[in-house]
């Protein structure tokens, strides 16, 4: 399975990430508010992912991380969560997609994001991290 240095490590990352983006949002930087809070969903995503499965996905779709994720849980027998998973996938899937385009466009794209879309990102991200952390600790509680 994960080693626990390597999901802890991911963990932190996501956290410098989301604490970034909040700050980024702050100062009107709404680009980089929402990379980071692409980047902090993708790591911890991929934290979770590494926990339950024990290997790392390659892809760095947050949408498709999510994917993983609800099959994940389906595999271990977690069908309410899996279901959770997938029903804030499919009510937040517009704004899904603008985190995703926010890892591309950061790089290869000139495209400028406006005040609304940094903050329904970073408000996103930080609904589905504190999804993840109730999975975990739905998971994980015996363990």
């Amino acid at each position: 399975m994960s080693s626990v240095g390597d999901v802890d490590m991911l963990r932190r990352r996501s956290e410098g990430f989301m604490s970034h983006a909040r700050e980024a949002l702050r100062r009107g930087e709404y680009d980089l508010a929402c990379f980071f809070a692409e980047q902090a969903l993708q790591l911890r995503l991929k934290a979770l992912i590494f926990r339950v499965l024990g290997v790392l996905p390659r892809t760095h779709g947050v949408r498709e991380l999510l994917g993983v994720v609800s099959s994940a849980l389906e595999e271990i027998g977690r069908a309410d969560l899996a279901e959770e998973v997938s029903k804030l996938a499919r009510e937040f899937r517009t704004q899904l997609k603008v985190l995703d385009e926010a890892y591309i466009a950061s790089r290869y794209l000139a495209r400028e994001y406006a005040a609304e879309d940094a903050s329904e990102s970073v408000d996103l991200a930080e609904r589905v991290l504190r999804l993840v952390d109730r999975i975990e600790g739905a998971v994980f509680r015996d363990k």
